[in-house]
């Protein structure tokens, strides 16, 4: 396995029960929450170890794997990372959520190469999808960073906003990744 979860500022590992206040509290800010689909708000401790409980089921699968994103100095957990197996076509998802005081620092962008390289590299895809609210360009511009092309739009429910939103989808493939890597 090649991934390696440190960074120059950041450790990647699994999330853990001691995890909970933190994680219910970033997640639970509704500028967080509205730019991720399936996130409810308000977040409680309940949806915290039901989550739990489904990341390690879906990680041992082989579908979904999960990361928390802590800062290295301190252990501070600021989000999560992850990249979501599509069981129909050869490619994966990368997803990725911060703390709303973490936002804007070059964490999202950092955290999410390890999960590329991950992809790419350890689950042998040949191209990552992700997406982004509209109404969310600085998520566009981590994905655009990281190499991600825009490949169209559609709409998806989110459950913290109750209604349909639309998401601008991109995708990045190995041969992109390699050439962004390698400059």
């Amino acid at each position: 396995m090649s991934f390696h979860p440190t960074t120059q500022r950041l450790i990647l590992r699994a999330p853990t029960m001691t995890d909970m206040k933190v994680f219910v509290r970033l997640i639970g800010n509704y500028e967080v929450a509205k730019n991720l689909g399936p996130v409810p708000h308000p977040y409680n401790d309940t949806l915290f170890r039901e989550f739990l409980v489904n990341a390690d089921a879906q990680r041992r699968d082989g579908t979904d794997y999960n990361m928390a994103v802590t800062r290295a100095m301190d252990g501070a957990f600021l989000g999560m990372v992850s990249v979501h197996r599509h069981v129909t076509d050869p490619t994966v998802e990368l997803g990725y959520w911060y703390g709303r005081s973490y936002w804007g620092q070059g964490y999202a962008t950092e955290g999410a190469r390890p999960m590329l390289r991950f992809a790419f590299e350890d689950l042998g895809v040949e191209a990552v999808t992700s997406g982004f609210f509209v109404d969310n360009p600085n998520s566009g511009r981590v994905l655009e960073k990281l190499g991600f092309s825009a490949v169209g739009t559609k709409q998806r429910y989110c459950v913290s906003q109750r209604s349909e939103v639309t998401v601008s989808r991109v995708l990045l493939t190995k041969e992109q990744f390699a050439r962004k890597k390698a400059a």
